[in-house]
């Protein structure tokens, strides 16, 4: 059937890398706190599918749903979009998550994803959500592949450091983009939360080859994959151009 399970947006933290050393940085950053242990806990592969109907209509309605794939189980989950700054939202979310099988489609749990919709709204809708669920079709994917660290403090706080090679589709506007981001999950009880915090810190202080995203993962594929204009795209191939044409110092024959 589903249930609703509370998002807490404090406990995971969305950082975009700024270099190509970042990975590495981060890692010697966290390895070097005396406070702290860290080692490879897991290599994941996980997936997020967004899906909606051709006009969009589950967008402007306010609704997200997607498909994900997560510990080797695949979940649709729909929560309310939210037009509300990052940082000025709510600390706990309401999600609907409903556990489905690989193949299965929207339509076919129609029944509990209405119930869900319609449980999150207040108001009644003018859009027919049966019809609506029959049409949604995946319109961004993220393939994200990540190796996991787990960080040990010595007052039993934990969480997990995931280093992510992510994939950005959109069939809407054909783009891919690859990108390397860093995500932070706390994995102990709320009562290490200042644990937490302290630990983010120190890493912000000493890592600055990575910097916190202030939109969600939803707002940051959308942005980089929205439509490029012509002029924007004849600038990309003459940086292009210019940096394949650029002669290294090392290749130049002095004499």
């Amino acid at each position: 059937m589903g249930s609703f399970i509370a998002k807490h947006n404090s406990d995971r933290k969305h950082y975009a890398t700024l270099s190509k050393k970042a990975f590495k940085k981060l890692l010697f950053v966290c390895s070097s706190l005396r406070a702290y242990n860290i080692k490879l806990n897991s290599r994941t592969i996980s997936t997020i599918s967004y899906y909606d109907t051709p006009e969009n209509l589950l967008k402007r309605t306010g609704i997200l749903f997607y498909k994900t794939f997560e510990n080797g189980k695949y979940y649709f989950k729909i929560e309310r979009l939210s037009f509300v700054p990052k940082s000025f939202r709510q600390t706990d979310e309401q999600i609907f998550v409903h556990e489905i099988a690989q193949r299965d489609t929207p339509e076919e749990h129609s029944l509990y994803l209405i119930d869900a919709i319609t449980s999150m709204f207040s108001t009644q809708f003018r859009i027919d959500l049966e019809n609506v669920i029959k049409m949604a079709r995946p319109k961004l994917v993220i393939q994200i592949k990540a190796d996991v660290y787990k960080v040990f403090g010595g007052t039993g706080f934990k969480c997990n450091i995931a280093l992510e090679n992510v994939l950005y589709r959109n069939f809407e506007t054909k783009r891919k983009v690859k990108g390397k981001e860093v995500t932070f999950t706390m994995d102990s009880p709320p009562t290490f939360q200042k644990h937490y915090e302290e630990f983010l810190g120190l890493v912000n202080k000493k890592c600055k080859e990575i910097s916190e995203m202030s939109e969600s993962r939803y707002e940051h594929a959308v942005n980089v994959t929205k439509s490029i204009s012509s002029e924007d795209k004849k600038n990309f191939k003459k940086i292009k151009k210019q940096k394949e044409t650029k002669r290294n110092p090392e290749d130049i024959i002095e004499g």
